[in-house]
């Protein structure tokens, strides 16, 4: 018999809230060593007036989120990509490297508004991980109905997922 593979949920994006985990701090250019692991993302793909205003160093202010790591890393940046940008194509917030963390730049006293934009952009990819993970939970019903449907021979550890899937509320 074939090994039936489950899809594993993901969890929604979360910002770490231990003091130590963000930095907030007066932007001073690109040339800063705190923002070298920006510098690819604010230079890709990025809105010509942003780009301006970030080398000229009219932002003042700069914000940098830690997320949690998560198997799901990929997907978690897919997401994120997709919602970093406002319509004019200008970065809302920007990614490291390895989208571990978020590089918030604001003006001179407006970082909760800028954000205020960041959580709202966060929110949105909350909720397509929660379409995701809807689907997800979905597709594992149905896998399982069909097992079942078919007297395949289902494992003990098959029903625990089964029951898993059906009882959790994720």
């Amino acid at each position: 018999m074939e090994k039936v593979i489950f899809k594993d949920s993901v969890p929604p994006i979360d910002f770490s809230r231990d003091l130590a985990r963000i930095e907030f701090f007066d932007f001073k250019g690109m040339e800063d060593p705190v923002v070298s692991d920006f510098v690819a993302d604010i230079e890709g793909s990025n809105d010509s007036i942003e780009l301006h205003l970030v080398r000229t160093k009219s932002y003042k202010e700069a914000l940098i989120l830690t997320l949690p790591l998560s198997a799901h890393q990929d997907l978690f940046s897919q997401f994120l990509r997709e919602e970093q940008k406002t319509f004019g194509g200008s970065k809302i917030f920007y990614l490291n490297k390895d989208s571990t963390k978020i590089l918030v730049l604001s003006v001179k006293n407006e970082m909760m508004n800028k954000v205020n934009m960041v959580l709202t952009r966060i929110n949105k990819v909350n909720e397509k991980i929660h379409r995701y993970n809807s689907l997800v939970r979905k597709d594992n019903l149905e896998l399982y109905e069909v097992m079942h449907k078919n007297r395949a021979n289902i494992s003990k550890k098959d029903e625990i997922i089964h029951f898993i899937q059906q009882n959790l509320k994720t």
